[in-house]
């Protein structure tokens, strides 16, 4: 879906499909400079990052393999609250791998730190961090390499996989939705 069909719903796009596909190549490439010769594991995050998961992975010239988790953070007022609920666990043993932990956006970060902390726990060599976005005051992660497409300032971003109440993610582009699209006014 192009952001033409949405407009209406859409404060501003930010990325096009043009600038994300060629940062999605980019990112694969220093991933698989960091990695070398091993075949790392790429944990992607349901649902989220379905998309930037795979775009990655067919950019990536080398061996990998694909696993997946979902987990269900908590907000409040559109905030994480660091609650965090496994939906979905990773049916891949990771014990002695590469683990690149691939997110559609890291916001506060509360849930990445959970997701390092529960694989960490599963004996990997080491875990990446991979995001398409970043939000300007996400914590940064102690130790853990982090690859980041974009920095992104604040707003609701949805398309290329992200999505608000299960829709936009088909939109080609990143966009911030517009307010009145998920902000309800009292009736008064």
């Amino acid at each position: 879906m192009d952001a033409e069909h949405v407009a209406d719903d859409l404060e501003a796009v930010i990325l096009a499909e043009e600038q994300i596909l060629a940062r999605v190549e980019e990112l694969a490439g220093e991933l698989h400079e960091t990695a070398g010769a091993r075949t790392p594991v790429f944990v992607g995050v349901l649902g989220g990052a379905a998309t930037f998961t795979v775009d990655l992975a067919r950019a990536y010239p080398g061996q990998l393999e694909i696993g997946w988790m979902a987990v269900k953070s908590y907000t409040t007022h559109n905030r994480a609250s660091g609650s965090v609920r496994l939906l979905k666990d990773l049916d891949i043993d990771i014990t002695g791998r590469d683990v690149v932990i691939v997110d559609g956006v890291i916001d506060t970060g509360l849930t990445m730190s959970w997701l390092i902390a529960n694989l960490a726990q599963r004996g990997p060599a080491s875990i990446a961090v991979c995001a398409l976005l970043r939000k300007p005051e996400t914590a940064r992660f102690a130790d853990t390499p982090t690859y980041v497409g974009f920095d992104v300032g604040p707003g609701l971003i949805v398309g290329y996989g992200l999505d608000h109440r299960g829709r936009y993610r088909n939109l080609r582009c990143a966009a911030v939705l517009a307010r009145s699209v998920y902000e309800v006014t009292p009736a008064g």
